[in-house]
């Protein structure tokens, strides 16, 4: 790998397309070779290497199962990138992938309340589905009472 900083923009511009692509087990190779120089401030583009920690994140979780480490890259991105929901995208797949509905869903929010029409932010949305509101709000969804009204609601809907 040549070193200059396009070349490295281009090596890490690959590696997010291929992240995109679903093809994560090629990009994370190389984002390891290319991580190093991103954190040294080899590119001058600060939000530009900062956005490739998200799809570097992404691919840390899902390949090598460090979802904690995956997170904390989606998290620097999105502190240098506040108005991206790409971001936020990457870190609700995160949380979708290790079975966290609660930050699934709040990141997915928080994404759409940027960009509304995100279709990947909408897809996952639909994946994961949405709760109804408990039958009787004021008592908790796991009281007996609403877990019992809330299968005959859904039954009757049917």
């Amino acid at each position: 790998m040549d070193d200059t900083p396009q070349n490295l923009k281009e090596e890490v511009r690959h590696a997010i397309d291929l992240t995109r692509d679903g093809q994560l087990e090629e990009a994370i190779g190389i984002f390891v070779k290319c991580i190093p120089a991103l954190t040294a401030g080899t590119i001058d583009e600060k939000r530009f290497a900062a956005a490739a920690m998200s799809y570097y994140g992404l691919c840390v979780a899902l390949v090598q199962r460090h979802y904690a480490e995956g997170v904390k890259y989606c998290q620097i991105s999105i502190r240098a990138n506040s108005l991206d929901p790409e971001h936020l995208y990457n870190l609700a797949r995160i949380y979708f992938e290790r079975d966290d509905r609660r930050h699934t869903v709040e990141a997915i929010e928080k994404g759409l309340r940027l960009s509304p029409g995100h279709k990947r932010l909408n897809a996952l949305l639909g994946e994961i589905g949405r709760r109804k509101k408990p039958v009787i709000p004021f008592l908790n969804r796991n009281n007996p009472l609403n877990v019992w009204l809330g299968k005959k609601r859904r039954r009757n809907q049917s």
